[in-house]
């Protein structure tokens, strides 16, 4: 759709409409098994032998405060940095929005398009796909003043390309959190579990807030394919 890029300021890439891949859609993609699988299958080898060894207290703790997600770091990818040049998605003029590195030729402009009907646009206009690893992955937003209250609103990725069912890609585990300043600690104001809806909405806090994040857990994004997390739209409403 011509008009979906209208009302950006310029990014870091420029948004591919035109652009050829035989295979664009994240579920009809293969990944090969990186050094990064092999190191989670090591992982959670170690964590076996911690079970036998009565140790397992320790490792469900250090899983719960990582849930929490105060010390959580995303890695956000710069270059997929979007500005908006004018208020949207319940946004003011200048958020800033950044996310963690995105599945080949995914971008972050359809998020804060403002289209609503979803279905109509092509794949690359309709959502944002992460890459597909077994880590936490997650899409930040700077507001760049403050705000109160609100809901904040994620609607989760539509698809219907290719041969499977048509389906929503929900995330199952994901967390929500805010702050007023750069340099404060994140609060968290949802820690969501099992999620089965297509739009989640929760409550922001009526104390101020300059940036919110939304990041999936490792392995918490849709049963079919936990390690990806795809996102259609992200607002801020009433």
């Amino acid at each position: 759709m011509a008009g979906a890029c209208s009302g950006f300021l310029p990014e870091a890439k420029n948004f591919p409409y035109n652009s050829v891949n035989p295979n664009p859609n994240p579920k009809h993609m293969k990944t090969m098994q990186t050094h990064k699988h092999l190191a989670t299958k090591l992982v959670a080898a170690g964590a076996a032998i911690l079970l036998t060894a009565g140790l397992v207290g320790a490792v469900f703790a250090a899983d719960k405060s990582a849930a929490k997600g105060k010390s959580v770091e995303l890695k956000l990818d710069g270059s997929l940095t979007v500005v908006l040049d004018a208020a949207r998605n319940g946004l003011p003029a200048k958020t800033k929005l950044m996310a963690t590195a995105p599945f080949a030729e995914y971008y972050l402009t359809p998020v804060v398009d403002g289209i609503k009907r979803r279905k109509d646009l092509s794949w690359q206009e309709a959502a944002w796909a992460s890459e597909e690893e077994d880590s936490t992955h997650g899409i930040e937003v700077h507001l760049g003043q403050p705000q109160r209250g609100g809901r904040f609103q994620v609607t989760w990725a539509y698809d219907t390309n290719g041969d499977e069912k048509v389906r929503w890609w929900v995330s199952r585990d994901y967390v929500i959190q805010v702050k007023e300043k750069a340099g404060d600690e994140w609060q968290t104001v949802a820690d969501v579990k099992n999620n089965q809806s297509v739009v989640s909405s929760h409550p922001l806090p009526e104390t101020a807030y300059s940036f919110v994040r939304i990041y999936q857990l490792a392995g918490g994004g849709h049963p079919s394919r936990p390690n990806l997390m795809w996102v259609g739209q992200v607002e801020v409403v009433d």
